[in-house]
């Protein structure tokens, strides 16, 4: 056990193999990164997620991604991308198709979404505006005739999917 060493077998370099996978998902879904001791004044427009993790007084805009406001983070202004998650402080107005406050979130302002939840623990002050998707129609719906009298027009109804 210890009177003899083992040869070392020849091992090729792994990580760049590693670090092609890592870029090519960094690429797929870039991630900006809002430093913890941070503080950033202005507004800010991105097309992947953003995490914010210090202080951002101004307005976020995200096209395609998430903006994600951890447990350290804050942001005074609106918040608009179709995924909003607050784990920290908002103060302002969140525009999203979905809005997640979780268990260290606070949100004191408006919430403008088609679908927002609430964990144990989180906090919403404010104001809370329903947001109906764009991709939903009208279409029209036929009622049946239950009565055998066929001659009567049938009734139809509007609703909205």
């Amino acid at each position: 056990m210890f009177g003899k060493k083992a040869e070392a077998a020849a091992v090729e370099p792994v990580s760049q193999f590693v670090d092609d996978k890592k870029n090519a998902g960094a690429e797929a879904r870039r991630c900006t990164i809002v430093a913890k001791s941070s503080v950033f004044k202005g507004d800010i427009d991105v097309e992947g997620d953003i995490q914010i993790w210090g202080k951002v007084i101004g307005n976020i805009r995200v096209k395609e991604g998430a903006i994600r406001i951890m447990h350290a983070g804050r942001v005074e202004g609106e918040l608009s991308a179709p995924e909003i998650i607050i784990d920290g402080d908002v103060v302002g107005t969140c525009c999203a198709a979905t809005l997640d406050i979780l268990e260290h979130g606070e949100l004191r302002g408006i919430s403008r979404c088609s679908s927002m939840s609430i964990k144990r623990g989180g906090l919403f002050f404010g104001q809370s505006e329903q947001v109906e998707n764009k991709t939903s129609s009208e279409r029209v719906v036929p009622i049946k005739d239950t009565n055998i009298d066929k001659s009567k027009d049938k009734a139809t109804v509007k609703t909205s999917a």
